[in-house]
């Protein structure tokens, strides 16, 4: 192919190229990631494109290869590969903005002349897309049961932000659940997908920081705003920050003006939270006015097939040969939630490679013979209620909050007793545990032994806890 394209040829080429491209993409869409790119070398029928950073290297590589792809091919009349390298130009040159009062455009070498106006708003498209992760999106999330609805709604919310029926859209979960994997799948495909030109994800931390640095410290509330009225997509993760007394109030009201704002103009909102929100202690009414106009979608703890799926898919990802039997030992073993899962199983193929030996069921069970042995044995008031939480398939966050809702009372009652049998604490201990005073421990234990003994079901469960602690 480099016999057949002299360097002017080539240049050509590329210019067809992205003239073909302003037509199959968003004006702001091609300012942020196709018009940086410039021709590098040929080898054979490969084109290599320089992308000016890393985030554009990446979100190229990532969403738009295939496009490039085509649109060189079309242009040639015959196959074209591309691969997405980083430019070794890019940042030889101190970056120069130009102001708005600029006739003559910015332009790179190989690309085509962008405003200053667009690729500011370019710029700020790139930078926002920055904090994403790549491989949180929608193909690598692992769909079970416990997050089925949560993950159809995310999904429809990322092709059709800002609709009427999930916005914003709430996503409830514990830790290590997928909350953060769904928020940022949602961003990513908004972004590739060209479903929104800017996408925003803040932590409710990282909000408030904002907020600090920029309207306190530099007396800029217009910047700070800026920063949200302008996006299409807001992704604010673990609104509980926003709970609390102290130093909350001022943060509070930002919230609720950025949201009122945002969803003035149907602009897309997704939240996540470790609770129901209106759980959370001194959590702002206006803000959950807004959560109750939206969607909330739970996800749970993954039952057993999920996690086997979830140890299956990161197994071939990380290229290791795993036995089914080691992954059922791991699910069966670990619980808790998908960071817990593969945190073991990175420490056993991490064990497995540095030994040079086989990932079989016998080196699993001895690099995690002291896990084993402690989680039959192990019985605190922490265990006991993670154990009760996973049989009754509901979230731990929520037997310690104060829901009534009659799931949540029985396994929360059921712990308590269970907790009183097996461990040593005290009733007011066990209250303490639980955010209950002593005479709802009392009232609890018996309405858990008076439940045991007419529900079939209940009873099982409470035997098969004790079963655990008691081999």
């Amino acid at each position: 192919m480099n016999s057949l394209l002299i360097h002017s040829d080539s240049e050509r080429l590329w210019q067809a190229c992205l003239e073909r491209l302003t037509k199959e993409v968003s004006r702001t869409h091609f300012a942020a990631w196709l018009a940086p790119l410039r021709m590098g070398e040929w080898d054979d029928d490969t084109l290599t494109l320089l992308a000016p950073n890393s985030v554009a290297k990446d979100f190229v590589h990532l969403h738009h290869k295939p496009l490039l792809e085509r649109t060189l091919s079309q242009e040639l009349g015959a196959h074209v590969r591309v691969t997405i390298a980083l430019d070794p130009q890019a940042g030889l040159e101190p970056p120069r903005v130009a102001s708005p009062s600029e006739a003559t455009p910015a332009v790179r070498p190989g690309s085509r002349m962008v405003s200053p106006k667009l690729e500011l708003a370019a710029e700020s498209v790139r930078k926002e897309a920055a904090r994403l992760v790549p491989r949180m999106n929608f193909e690598s999330f692992v769909e079970g049961e416990c997050n089925r609805l949560a993950m159809a709604v995310a999904r429809q919310v990322a092709e059709h932000p800002g609709g009427p029926r999930a916005n914003p859209l709430l996503l409830i979960g514990g830790t290590g659940l997928g909350k953060t994997h769904l928020m940022n799948a949602v961003g990513n495909f908004a972004l590739s997908r060209e479903t929104a030109r800017k996408v925003v994800y803040r932590t409710s931390e990282e909000f408030a920081r904002e907020y600090l640095e920029i309207a306190v410290q530099k007396h800029d509330l217009k910047a700070f705003h800026r920063i949200y009225q302008n996006a299409d997509v807001l992704l604010l993760d673990d609104i509980q920050f926003f709970g609390g007394e102290v130093d909350k109030p001022r943060f509070r009201s930002e919230m609720v003006y950025v949201l009122s704002t945002l969803q003035a103009a149907r602009k897309q909102i997704v939240l996540t939270c470790d609770r129901p929100p209106e759980e959370i202690q001194y959590f702002d009414r206006q803000i959950l006015r807004h959560i109750e106009s939206g969607f909330v979608a739970d996800l749970g703890a993954p039952d057993h097939e999920t996690r086997l799926a979830i140890l299956q898919r990161k197994a071939v990802e990380g290229g290791w040969n795993i036995t089914r039997d080691v992954l059922e030992l791991l699910a069966e073993q670990f619980t808790g939630n998908v960071r817990q899962l593969e945190g073991a199983l990175l420490k056993l193929c991490a064990f497995s490679d540095m030994c040079g030996g086989r990932v079989d069921r016998t080196t699993a069970e001895a690099v995690f013979r002291d896990v084993l042995r402690n989680r039959k044995n192990q019985a605190s008031p922490g265990s006991i209620a993670q154990t009760v939480a996973e049989s009754f398939g509901i979230d731990i966050a929520l037997m310690r909050s104060r829901t009534r809702k009659r799931p949540v009372a029985i396994a929360r009652q059921v712990a308590m007793l269970l907790i009183h049998e097996l461990t040593d604490n005290t009733l007011h201990s066990i209250g303490v545990h639980f955010g209950r005073d002593y005479s709802t421990v009392t009232h609890s234990l018996e309405a858990a032994k008076a439940l045991i003994e007419r529900d079939a079901e209940v009873g099982q469960r409470y035997r098969s806890v004790i079963a655990r602690y008691r081999p």
